[in-house]
């Protein structure tokens, strides 16, 4: 026979309303850290942010699964927590969306940059070219070029 398991007790009203503002107003500190730290060129330094990032957003996720599974979550909170929640709502939103506007900036300034390492190698080894027999160019010569690419975003 099966044991059945207990559905979690789900924490309910002010305590719920707190906790989500707090998980939020740390997603959101984060999440503005990280572009801070694009903005700064500092990349490489994001990657010590990513498992409280992770972990924040999980948690975040849960709480919201939670909520919807229990709508009633957040009844009887007093007016200063659901502004506090709503201003928490609104910062994390913002957050995200410059977060999302940061990364994609850094990734796109990242392929530039490859291309044009790729297009000045491409056109340094046709300075290597010599004219073949009919007048067209030749093969260059064929020397190795080493190349090194840093993954950081």
């Amino acid at each position: 026979m099966a044991a059945t398991q207990a559905a979690p007790v789900l924490p309910t009203g002010t305590e719920f309303a707190d906790s989500l503002i707090r998980v939020t107003e740390r997603l959101s500190a984060l999440m503005e850290t990280e572009v801070d730290l694009l903005r700064g060129n500092r990349a490489r330094d994001i990657k010590a942010l990513q498992t409280d990032k992770e972990s924040l957003t999980a948690v975040y996720q849960r709480m919201m699964s939670d909520l919807h599974a229990t709508p009633d979550a957040l009844t009887g909170i007093d007016d200063g927590r659901s502004s506090a929640l709503r201003r928490a709502a609104a910062r994390l939103e913002k957050s995200a969306l410059g977060n999302s506007i940061a990364l994609r900036t850094a990734v796109e300034a990242n392929t530039r940059l490859m291309e044009a390492i790729a297009d000045a190698i491409r056109s340094r080894s046709n300075e290597n070219a010599t004219y073949g027999a009919n007048a067209q160019m030749g093969q260059a010569a064929q020397t190795p070029l080493t190349v090194s690419l840093n993954q950081t975003l």
